[in-house]
């Protein structure tokens, strides 16, 4: 259309321009006249005709169709006054300014990049013949993203200077969801079933949530990948897909999605062999082989054992095998024989490994975690455990790592490993609210990653009306150069526990110290075993207030109110968690071990066990199964009726049992109406949950749940007339963590399934400083 254009601006201007042009005349001089932004010698670049050539009949509409092609005039006239050529133009004006609005699914910078493309942009000629173009690439992107509702308005305003405006407004509208999705041509698997392999799907209870119900041109490619793994993990290995049709309802909100398929038959493999440069003996590589001869075909399986067998060789300093599989097919008999081909390369070592990003944390800090060596070998696996460690340090959010070829060389690497650091100083901040009124304040400051070096130093200074506490702590995890961590622990508090919803029978002044060693065991891939040894001291003075528990007086009438114990402190822990904040895989065990000996007189002599775990595994997609159980112990050596009371376990709150005011499950006492928690020395709480996607941020994890528990004592306290625990309380509801710079808040909305009389409920529960996890 454009070389029409020009043809016929030739051809007018060489008509309207015949007349002063019929004879030729050499040109002495070009007069250029009306340019504002271009200048003189612009324009003579591209004029065919130079001064002292001789412009003759019919040349004139060559030289308006060159200056026609440069883009930078909309209007251009020839003349001429004796041998001065004159050229009168009329500029195109500029854009001035671009103005975006109404995206927000589309981000600003996709909608200029397409704008550029077609060299539409600030201090750019405008040319009105490019909106249209501009409008239909900004609709495209939206009907990529399954928006096929979006309108885009273009408004073009002049401005001084000669200078436009150019607006765009966006309407995005709403993604058309997935009314019916049918898959044509499959026999071998039902509807349902293949559906089910997709990552859309029509409307259903849980598609708030996941979003797969929104039509995307993305999702459609990424589910014909996973339908067509679906048919080759199953041996049906010429599947092919023959379309996939799009629908769209005439209101353009919902969408018709047809798959055709060709399943094809599914092949058996009878056997497999490996050969190429096998480096390791055939028969070592052979083992790795996930499959069984005379087995049906697993695009799966041999995607492992591919894996597995670079992995070997990967070990060994192979790090950039290649290996290929070369099938033998008949077709008749619908089988395969299947050949692993190695090409090993030569083998490599790593020359540098490499920390960026590290702003937070020193060199060694992060050095001392990683297992390859530099100038040894490559082992695959040293450099996994490496990235996995760095993943489990708690001022680590995330942990990337690439390796890349030395230049000129070509058995060198260097290891980079780049890190995204979370803000190590936390700040702790808890507050609890209940329909009572019961309001309960607490703050502390720890840095996890004190001055750089990996060691954690905490000051934790509290007073509110149940608790005034200060402690320090400080742990080094390398205290021995062989991974050997020890914490100190420092702590003088005062306890009301009648303010912090437990018995008002007393207070207590305490001073804890301890000095606790973890001991590394075993070698376990992604996996970190830990014996924790120490030992403290405990001293503890108990204040009777002026309204006593029986069970409280009995005990201090057997024991007294002042009590020194040297502590001896066992555990052992297992963490196979993929990392520690936000986890998404593994579990995390502790068991621990307290015995209290006697250092005076009047001491106690008991001991205190306790269980605690957490799991976490994918089910599907972003969808992550969790659970959590806690377990504790407590006894006297003689008699659990002088097991002291101030050390019991307690349930009930955000981290127990949600839905119930904190601390306030278990046995009561007999004062009040129905008796204060005393807490006891049994406990057992669980909690199952699913964490499910919120297309949120990546700093914000939402999860349901269903929590579990109680404490019990192991006496019948109703001989001191309070009241037993009863039975195991449950509550479901729905929590949000928020991983923010001042650390995790926690906020939950429960409900109790089964609260028995006198239970104090608490639906809204809100925790600032929380663990990870």
């Amino acid at each position: 259309m454009r070389k029409y254009i020009l043809l016929l601006v030739w051809i007018v201007a060489s008509l309207s321009n015949q007349g002063w042009a019929a004879s030729p005349f050499v040109v002495k001089q070009i007069d250029i006249q009306g340019l504002q932004r271009t200048s003189p010698d612009t324009v003579y670049n591209y004029l065919p005709i130079k001064t002292g050539d001789t412009l003759r009949p019919g040349q004139t509409g060559t030289i308006i169709s060159s200056l026609y092609h440069t883009g930078f005039f909309e209007h251009i006239s020839l003349g001429r006054k004796n041998n001065t050529l004159i050229i009168r133009v009329v500029e195109r004006p500029t854009i001035g300014q671009i103005k975006i609005s109404g995206n927000s699914s589309l981000q600003t910078d996709k909608v200029t990049s397409a704008m550029k493309a077609v060299d539409i942009a600030e201090g750019r000629v405008y040319n009105s013949a490019i909106l249209e173009k501009i409008k239909l690439s900004i609709l495209n992107q939206y009907y990529m993203l399954g928006r096929y509702n979006a309108k885009v308005d273009i408004h073009v305003t002049p401005m001084e200077r000669n200078r436009v405006l150019v607006k765009i407004d966006i309407s995005e509208g709403l993604v058309a969801k997935i009314r019916k999705i049918s898959i044509l041509g499959a026999h071998a698997f039902n509807q349902k079933t293949l559906q089910k392999q997709l990552d859309i799907t029509t409307p259903g209870l849980i598609t708030f949530f996941t979003q797969t119900d929104r039509f995307s041109q993305e999702k459609l490619d990424t589910s014909l990948e996973k339908l067509r793994d679906y048919y080759l993990d199953r041996g049906y290995i010429k599947f092919n897909v023959k379309s996939s049709k799009v629908s769209i309802t005439p209101d353009r909100k919902a969408i018709y999605v047809t798959i055709v398929v060709d399943e094809g038959d599914p092949y058996t493999v009878t056997g497999y062999t490996v050969s190429g440069e096998t480096i390791l003996p055939k028969e070592e590589l052979l083992r790795n082989v996930t499959f069984k001869p005379n087995t049906v075909f697993s695009k799966r399986k041999i995607i492992e054992t591919e894996k597995s067998m670079t992995d070997a060789l990967g070990e060994k300093g192979y790090l950039f095998t290649v290996v290929s599989l070369q099938p033998q097919i008949d077709d008749t008999n619908k089988t395969l024989f299947l050949n692993f081909v190695i090409k090993p390369g030569k083998r490599v070592y790593v020359r540098h490994i490499f920390f960026t990003d590290n702003t937070k944390t020193n060199d060694l800090t992060l050095r001392r975690e990683i297992q390859q060596m530099e100038s040894a070998p490559v082992s695959s696996s040293k450099l996994d455990q490496s990235k996995h460690r760095l993943s489990l340090l708690p001022y680590v959010r995330n942990v990337d790592m690439n390796i890349n070829p030395v230049e000129q060389t070509d058995d060198t690497v260097d290891v980079n490993y780049k890190l995204t650091e979370d803000n190590a100083a936390q700040a702790t901040f808890s507050v609890g609210y209940s329909q009572l009124d019961r309001i309960i304040l607490s703050a502390g400051v720890t840095q996890k990653n004190f001055l750089g070096t990996g060691k954690t130093l905490g000051i934790n200074a509290s007073n509110s009306r149940f608790q005034s506490f200060f402690g320090i702590n400080y742990s080094d995890p390398y205290y021995t150069p062989d991974g050997i961590s020890r914490s100190i622990n420092l702590s003088v508090s005062k306890f009301n526990p009648g303010a912090a919803n437990i018995t008002r029978s007393y207070s207590d002044d305490q001073i804890v110290a301890s000095v606790v060693y973890g001991i590394p065991l075993g070698q376990e891939q992604n996996v970190f075993n830990t014996l924790q040894l120490g030992y403290g001291y405990q001293g503890t003075l108990v204040k009777l207030n002026h309204q006593v528990s029986n069970q409280v007086l009995d005990f201090v009438a057997r024991n007294g109110r002042h009590f020194q114990e040297a502590n001896l402190i066992v555990g052992v822990s297992r963490d196979s968690r993929d990392k520690a904040i936000f986890p998404t895989s593994g579990m995390l065990h502790t068991l621990a071990g307290n015995i209290y000996l006697p250092l005076t007189g009047q001491s106690l002599k008991y001991y205190q066990l306790s269980y605690n775990a957490k799991a976490y595994r994918p089910i599907y997609g972003d969808f992550i199964a969790t659970a959590r159980a806690d377990f504790g112990y407590g006894n006297a050596f003689n008699g659990v009726l002088n097991y002291p009371f101030f050390n019991n376990f307690y349930a009930g709150g955000i981290d127990s049992v949600r839905g119930y005011l904190g601390n306030t499950l278990g046995p009561h006492d007999n004062l009040g109406h129905n008796g204060d928690a005393t807490g006891g020395n049994i406990l057992a709480d669980a909690s199952v949950g699913l964490i499910f996607p919120n297309h949120i941020s990546e700093n914000l994890r939402t999860s349901v749940f269903v929590d579990g528990g109680n404490v019990f004592n192991s006496f019948n306290n109703r001989r001191f007339g309070g009241h037993p625990s009863g039975p195991p309380r449950y509550a479901t509801g729905i929590q949000a963590d928020w991983l923010t710079p001042l650390g995790l808040i926690d906020v939950s909305l429960a409900r109790a399934i089964n609260p028995q009389k006198g239970d104090n409920e608490e639906i809204f529960q809100f925790s600032l400083g929380a663990n990870f996890g």
